[in-house]
């Protein structure tokens, strides 16, 4: 296993694999408040801070919080990465890469209750459909880390994890998974859920791709899929039906062997077997190429489904731009023509009127720079109708240490 001492050892060498996150993995649509009320939650990495914003009227937005994660937890150097909110919307799970950990605000007052171990490199962490787990992508361990999470109680406690190289289950299939720098096979990166599965796509780099599924419940890995049939090594976001699993895989145009990758999967769950784009058929024996999908562009990451469910965007990191997929169809139906430079992940509003898309900073702390590397750290805004961006919020403007990654909206 990999250990992480300080905030950058971890990040910088993961950097250079293309370190990569998805949206996507992140619970269900979400629905408004009473009153259509609802917060957008960003996470500045590269700052340690976590700004909440909520709507002003006129596509204008106020910031609300400003919540310092190193004064909360007292240690510096965290990173909190990406962020999912509890099926109710009362708790967020944000996951702390170079921290190691996982802490857990109460969404009403924006309290930290829980600050948990979970392990080095915690990449997502994400709670299950009932509420009953959180279960985190711990990268530098090569395991998926189980927490019971009693929310009555806020009381939070690791019960397993699963280290993925060492599963009876992954192991039929080791030979299908290259050995990375640190002797390992598979490190999961990030996780959404459906039909009673939790689908792990693998990486960091696409080099290292691959998915395992894990039964939730009885927590034991289930399906594998190895990287030469789907080679998904960043999004995963369930249908709201639960009948299809979308994932993408993304490396910039200067990553060797490959060149640049900017690729989308649709998995149906059901046959837990990738969907071929042509027939509409699920194929048992795939190759990558035959049933992978273009993004046009390159470094495809994250991606996110409009509230009603009926668009499926999708973004390029390097490319800034992006196209929107028709669930129904499976088929690209309409291009993004720009997200803002460098965008990362994204998460649609209640109401389908705007698409939120965090934006990297010019130092980014991971992703591979030639991706990753951003000019207004923060997060664009873009009408769902018109597809455009009607404005870019830069919450620590002129600090190029500010570096936004996870992005989140929730119900007030």
């Amino acid at each position: 296993m990999t250990n992480q001492s300080t905030r950058r050892t971890f990040l910088a060498g993961a950097a250079g694999a293309g370190l990569t996150a998805a949206a996507g993995c992140l619970g269900d649509l979400g629905v408004g408040g009473d009153d259509g009320s609802y917060e957008v939650w960003a996470l500045d990495q590269g700052t340690d801070q976590i700004y909440v914003y909520e709507p002003a009227g006129d596509d204008e937005f106020e910031e609300t919080t400003e919540l310092d994660v190193n004064e909360d937890v007292g240690e510096s150097g965290l990173v909190p990465h990406m962020i999912d909110f509890s099926a109710d919307g009362e708790y967020a799970a944000v996951a702390c890469t170079a921290g190691a950990r996982t802490l857990v605000y109460r969404v009403e007052d924006h309290e930290l209750v829980a600050d948990i171990p979970t392990g080095a490199g915690s990449h997502f962490s994400g709670f299950t459909p009932d509420d009953e787990y959180i279960q985190v992508d711990a990268i530098g361990e090569g395991a998926i880390v189980r927490v019971d999470a009693d929310l009555e109680d806020e009381e939070f406690e690791i019960v397993d994890e699963i280290t993925i190289d060492d599963d009876d289950t992954f192991q039929e299939y080791e030979d299908a998974f290259p050995e990375n720098d640190d002797g390992v096979r598979a490190q999961p990166i990030c996780h959404d859920y459906a039909n009673g599965h939790s689908y792990h796509t693998l990486g960091p780099a696409v080099d290292f791709a691959g998915v395992v599924v894990v039964d939730y419940d009885a927590f034991e890995i289930d399906h594998v899929i190895t990287p030469d049939a789907v080679r998904a090594n960043c999004g995963t976001m369930a249908s709201p039906d639960e009948e299809t699993m979308y994932l993408t895989a993304g490396a910039p145009s200067n990553h060797e062997p490959t060149g640049g990758v900017g690729e989308w999967y649709a998995i149906d769950t059901d046959a837990v077997a990738p969907i071929d784009p042509d027939s509409g058929d699920t194929v048992a024996e795939a190759s990558h190429d035959e049933v992978a999908q273009s993004s046009d562009g390159y470094d495809a990451h994250g991606f996110w489904f409009t509230a009603g469910g009926d668009e499926l965007w999708v973004l390029n990191r390097e490319t800034d731009d992006g196209v929107i997929v028709d669930p129904e169809t499976n088929e690209v139906v309409e291009e993004i023509e720009d997200y803002g430079p460098a965008p990362d992940i994204m998460w649609a509003d209640p109401d389908d009127e705007y698409m939120f898309v965090s934006l990297r900073g010019p130092e980014p702390l991971s992703g591979d720079p030639h991706a990753a590397e951003g000019e207004t750290p923060g997060f664009s805004v873009l009408s769902v109708e018109d597809r455009e961006i009607v404005t870019v919020i830069e919450p620590d403007e002129g600090n190029d240490d500010s570096d936004f990654h996870g992005i989140g909206v929730v119900a007030t």
